[in-house]
């Protein structure tokens, strides 16, 4: 996910719209000037549908337009496929085609057009779909659940212990971890009935906890408000114990069943969401979650006014060890370079594995500056230096000879906002300055100016 804008306000108007370009439209430029209008890039026609599919937060506009353009539309055979699929995630989306205009379209608009253009684009009457032979669809397939051994720490708390606890007050933003690791789904209707299970599938899909929602929803369909469910048997109970015991023992058993499939599906699309977004061999986070945590967090950075800073480095001679000594060799490097690092930063940071043997990592702390009298914090020059220092000196037992003082990583620090305005800008800066330290002759750390700044003056 790639947004192009980051003034978007939770109280939007009738004016307001999210606009996914597919492709390479050319109205970027004209259309970010636009407050009203959150932007929004996709690649091609199935990126497209994943982004329709998957707003950035509950503050994007509720209305939906997807402009495409011709160098990324599908195929004639697979067109209708794609424009009946956007309108299965969302039926009063607008699709608007970059140039002349064809049957399925709502309009067309030109590659010159500005935001005014776009916008008579969007008002403009529907035109009538036509009634070609049905098409295939692109359907979204949730995994079969299975069966999987239950611990607590895969369960929620129960009910009980959080109804002694005060409801926490609302974080100003999403943490952009939990954006990171949404899964992208389709748009569902409120739950309409005590039988309508389809909260539950909104919280999977949301990367929520369904326990709650399970518990109301059991709650109804009993007809009673008293019902506990104990995480360590999967079993449904009841204050009322005659009741229990007696007319609801067959209806408590059923609910119980209900609740603890759903509570081990649950555990497993949780076990599927992170498998989507680490790299299995060293348990970094990976470019996909790297994108999406780094787009929310700038979004979240540029409204707060703060800063966030992005480290891309990769190990010297990488290929030359692995060749020499193996590859599991090279393995033992990345995954001993991913727990030094994991060893070093703080809890709000993340380490993501971009590349072959390159890494970023994200340093971000969404609180803020510490409290005035509380110790100083580390800067990030620090952390990475330090870092920097461990991997030179670090044992590698399948290196041999050269298992320690040999290893060496060479690096860039970039900024937000000083040195990139958007997670491309500064990942490309970042990138730029691990480039510079490796002509300075490698295990250098190279900062941008707005790195610098930062690195240096931690307040």
């Amino acid at each position: 996910m790639s947004s192009l804008s980051g003034h978007q306000r939770p109280d939007h108007h009738a004016d307001a719209w999210r606009v996914i370009l597919v492709g390479r439209t050319g109205l970027d430029q004209a259309l970010r000037r636009d407050a009203d209008i959150e932007l929004i890039r996709a690649r091609d026609a199935l990126d497209a549908v994943g982004e329709l599919s998957d707003p950035i937060d509950d503050t994007s506009p509720t209305q939906s337009a997807v402009v495409v353009s011709p160098d990324a539309e599908p195929s004639a055979d697979e067109l209708p496929s794609f424009l009946a699929s956007l309108r299965r995630v969302d039926a009063s989306v607008r699709i608007i085609r970059v140039g002349e205009h064809r049957p399925g379209y709502d309009a067309a608009i030109a590659r010159d057009a500005d935001a005014r253009d776009l916008r008579a684009a969007l008002n403009a009457p529907p035109s009538k779909p036509p009634a070609p032979k049905p098409a295939p669809v692109l359907r979204f397939r949730e995994p079969e659940p299975v069966e999987q051994p239950e611990t607590e720490s895969q369960q929620p708390s129960p009910r009980a212990a959080s109804q002694t606890q005060p409801a926490p007050e609302p974080a100003p933003f999403e943490d952009p971890h939990d954006i990171a690791t949404r899964t992208a789904g389709i748009t569902l209707p409120p739950a309409a009935a005590p039988t309508d299970d389809a909260a539950l599938v909104r919280a999977l899909l949301a990367g929520r906890s369904i326990l709650e929602p399970a518990l109301d929803l059991a709650c109804r369909r009993a007809g009673r408000d008293d019902l506990r469910y104990d995480a360590r048997t999967g079993r449904l109970t009841c204050d009322d114990e005659r009741w229990a015991m007696g007319d609801g023992a067959g209806l408590l058993a059923d609910l119980s069943a209900w609740l603890s499939a759903w509570s081990r599906l649950d555990a497993q699309h949780r076990e599927l969401r992170h498998a989507a977004f680490s790299d299995p061999l060293t348990g970094a986070w990976n470019r996909r979650y790297f994108d999406r945590f780094m787009d929310a967090a700038i979004d979240q950075a540029r409204r707060a006014r703060r800063t966030l800073t992005v480290m891309v480095f990769d190990i010297d001679d990488f290929k030359k060890y692995n060749d020499t000594y193996g590859h599991a060799a090279g393995d033992e490097i990345l995954i001993e370079t991913v727990r030094l690092l994991n060893s070093v930063i703080r809890p709000s940071d993340r380490v993501c594995r971009v590349g072959g043997d390159e890494f970023a990592v994200i340093f971000y702390e969404p609180q803020g500056p510490r409290q005035q009298n509380s110790a100083p914090p580390e800067s990030v020059y620090q952390i990475a230096t330090r870092f920097q220092k461990q991997i030179c000196t670090h044992r590698f037992p399948k290196l041999g000879a050269e298992a320690a003082g040999t290893l060496t990583i060479s690096g860039g620090l970039a900024t937000f906002p000083w040195d990139g305005h958007d997670v491309e800008s500064l990942l490309d800066r970042a990138d730029q300055l691990s480039m510079e330290s490796k002509r300075q002759g490698k295990n250098a750390l190279t900062l941008g100016p707005g790195a610098e700044r930062v690195c240096h003056n931690p307040h």
